[in-house]
């Protein structure tokens, strides 16, 4: 794994957003690996996006669990790790997630 490859948080609206390190997360191609502090560090929106969006910015979304057909039939929520990244576009960010692996 390699460290995060999440950017730092410059815009200014940052300063009032709570978030984990990001050198407390180790990322891959498929999962983010974290601490359960680390986990529990991040503000969750499962149902919506958070508002002030700036590259930096993480959050952790339960996916799936306000899904009910998938909960119908059978599915599984799983734990995302959710990110505003860089952009190749002048005054927009990209999405990323990842599977949140949690370790003791």
């Amino acid at each position: 794994m390699r460290m995060s490859c999440i950017p730092p948080i410059t815009h200014e609206l940052g300063q009032h957003w709570e978030q984990p390190a990001r050198a407390e997360i180790e990322i891959d191609e498929t999962h983010a690996l974290m601490t359960r502090r680390t986990f529990d560090g991040l503000a969750e929106y499962s149902a919506t996006r958070p508002s002030g969006v700036y590259e930096g910015k993480m959050w952790k979304r339960n996916d799936g669990a306000f899904d009910y057909e998938f909960l119908a039939r059978g599915g599984k929520p799983v734990w995302l790790l959710c990110w505003y990244g860089l952009s190749d576009k002048p005054g927009m960010v990209s999405n990323h997630s990842r599977r949140i692996l949690v370790v003791e």
